[in-house]
């Protein structure tokens, strides 16, 4: 199954997310927004506001964003560029700083300047529930001691704004050889800190590494070696310069956690579903014979209303078709699936932490 419980949370009024005493981590195992219930996306959307700032590699949170909702509308995100949207049904976000939208870090925690451009936002939008800064490739050449400034000038912010969660990151996990082990090193100094001292970390660097493969519905992890160790470093799969310097897959992946994370923030205690369990009562079937010839019939059964994802994946491992995507009832729900050139697909269904494959093969 892809999705993995990482974190227990206890469930808490939206404006009492400080008071959390529970870290948790955000990463790859997160990346499935099918395992989050609708109500919780709805709660995020009426009582979360958030605050933003990055560079070039952290527009992939943006762009996924904007690429989920274009996908299905019920994940509506407004994204303000230096300001707060107010748009009701929708979770808001301040993009950048006031007067700026590409934020290193001396504009946000690195300098006293840069701490009062964070400071301005927030006093200026009290209605703020959650700061975050994403890096760039800082973490390729950074030391310990100025990763240590980043963990301390946040620690500074906590203590002055009690009511707001403030998100720690990873850096992306681009560079190999020496800066990528100097990264790996930093992240691990981040997460090592999170969890000592019960901090809310996206791990973005996680997220660069992994790819969930839909042939055979496992997640794989990229390495390389560097003085005979192996060092995680982005996936393959992942190379591009799309949008935010990856593939717009990436970008989505990334997103799907996002919202994961702030489903958790908004009281959700994430998914209940061990690893290698199966609820029972959903089921994937295909309808239609197999090699088919142009088209083919699948049907998707939920012994209960909720989120339903059916995809369609290329031998290449990108998305091909998405015939069912939304809210669904209760019962059997039919997909038709044309139009695709010959060769072999899979078919992923997913709904109520329930991930099934079907093998699709297209005849000339």
């Amino acid at each position: 199954m892809k999705t993995t419980a990482r974190m227990m949370f206890l469930t808490m009024p939206v404006m009492a997310l400080a008071a959390a005493s529970a870290a948790f981590t955000i990463d790859h195992t997160c990346a499935d927004l099918d395992g989050v219930p609708g109500e919780w996306i709805e709660a995020v959307q009426d009582g979360i506001q958030s605050h933003y700032a990055h560079t070039s590699h952290g527009s992939q949170l943006t762009w996924g964003l904007s690429f989920i909702e274009d996908d299905d509308p019920f994940y509506d995100c407004e994204i303000g560029d230096c300001y707060l949207p107010s748009v009701a049904g929708a979770w808001c976000i301040f993009n950048g700083q006031e007067g700026a939208t590409y934020i290193t870090p001396d504009m946000y925690w690195e300098t006293g300047s840069g701490m009062d451009m964070t400071r301005a936002v927030l006093d200026s939008n009290p209605e703020l529930d959650t700061s975050m800064w994403c890096w760039c490739c800082q973490c390729d050449y950074y030391s310990e001691a100025q990763v240590q400034a980043y963990l301390d000038s946040m620690t500074v912010l906590e203590a002055e704004y009690p009511e707001v969660t403030f998100v720690y990151f990873t850096g992306n996990a681009q560079g190999t050889g020496s800066d990528g082990y100097n990264r790996w090193q930093r992240n691990q100094q981040i997460r090592q800190y999170c969890q000592d001292n019960d901090k809310v970390l996206y791990d973005f660097a996680d997220l660069d590494c992994w790819w969930f493969n839909p042939s055979t519905s496992q997640w794989e992890q990229h390495t390389y070696e560097y003085n005979g160790q192996d060092i995680p470093a982005e996936h393959p799969q992942f190379y591009g310069d799309e949008y935010g310097h990856t593939t717009a897959e990436s970008c989505v992946q990334k997103g799907e956690a996002l919202w994961w994370m702030m489903a958790v923030l908004a009281g959700w205690q994430g998914s209940g579903v061990a690893e290698g369990e199966r609820p029972t009562g959903y089921g994937l079937s295909m309808d239609s014979a197999n090699p088919c010839p142009g088209t083919a019939h699948l049907t998707c059964t939920l012994p209960e209303p909720g989120r339903l994802s059916l995809a369609v994946y290329g031998a290449d491992g990108r998305l091909r078709a998405r015939p069912l995507e939304g809210s669904a009832s209760a019962g059997q729900h039919s997909a038709q699936i044309t139009g695709l050139p010959s060769g072999v697909y899979t078919c992923v269904m997913r709904a109520g932490g329930f991930t099934a494959t079907e093998r699709l093969v297209v005849l000339p």
